[in-house]
């Protein structure tokens, strides 16, 4: 009897153990380590996200970013980072803006394919959708908000001169509102903002709005974002009208 007894007490203690280990498991707290480690898992179907039903004209593709389109000021402060990357000398400060800008574009990339599944699910097919939700689960804004503050490091520790000159240095404090705010309304409004921007020819090229500076800043802006797409002529004459 006491034998079966011990028995019982030990199996008792052995569900106990699973019990905790499991709640541990299903309660561990996000950490960067493994937003890293969902993003490598992550990178390996960015190619089959496509927002066809919102996006009818993708913009030309910034070099290091995926799904630049999500955000216009992440595109131009990449390409600024870029640009800058290569027009300085080799040299232990190149290597270092370098390894920044690398982690930026990697961060950026990964904190807008959150955004897509949280916000533009619906508009993604379920096979893709499906296979993000195996990624990030319920873990969308905890994701988001170590990007986003491990974002802001990095833009710190560029130099002064470079930091000085990003076209945008808050946009991804934006979009992690937008992902963690649970407001239908916000997004919404997030979605019609990108079909007035991509949801067609005319307003496709509204990109380099502003752009225009008396000299050439409406055709370098074009060339770069339309340089093999025959939208050039329509970007250009929609810049300068603005």
């Amino acid at each position: 009897m006491m034998i079966i007894v011990a028995i019982l007490i030990i199996l008792i203690i052995i569900m106990a153990i699973l019990v905790i280990k499991k709640y541990l498991f299903n309660n561990k707290k996000m950490t960067l380590q493994n937003v890293y480690k969902l993003e490598k898992k992550g990178k390996l179907m960015y190619k089959s996200v496509v927002l066809s039903d919102i996006i009818k004209n993708y913009p030309k593709k910034v070099q290091g970013l995926t799904f630049g389109y999500i955000c216009p000021g992440a595109m131009k402060t990449v390409e600024y980072l870029n640009k800058v990357l290569r027009q300085m000398p080799e040299g232990k400060q190149k290597i270092k803006v370098r390894k920044i800008t690398g982690e930026i574009k990697t961060l950026t990339d990964f904190q807008f394919f959150v955004e897509i599944f949280v916000i533009y699910k619906k508009y993604i097919e379920k096979s893709v959708g499906d296979k993000m939700e195996t990624i990030i689960k319920k873990d969308g804004c905890p994701i988001s908000e170590l990007i986003t503050d491990r974002i802001t490091v990095l833009f710190g520790e560029l130099p002064v001169k470079i930091k000085r000159g990003l076209p945008d240095d808050f946009y991804h404090i934006r979009h992690n509102t937008l992902i963690c705010s649970k407001n239908k309304t916000l997004a919404n409004k997030r979605i019609e903002l990108l079909k007035s921007i991509y949801g067609n020819t005319e307003n496709f090229v509204n990109i380099c709005d502003g752009k225009r500076d008396g000299v050439s800043g409406c055709r370098d802006c074009c060339s770069e974002n339309f340089k093999q797409n025959n939208k050039y002529r329509d970007c250009v004459n929609n810049c300068m009208n603005r």
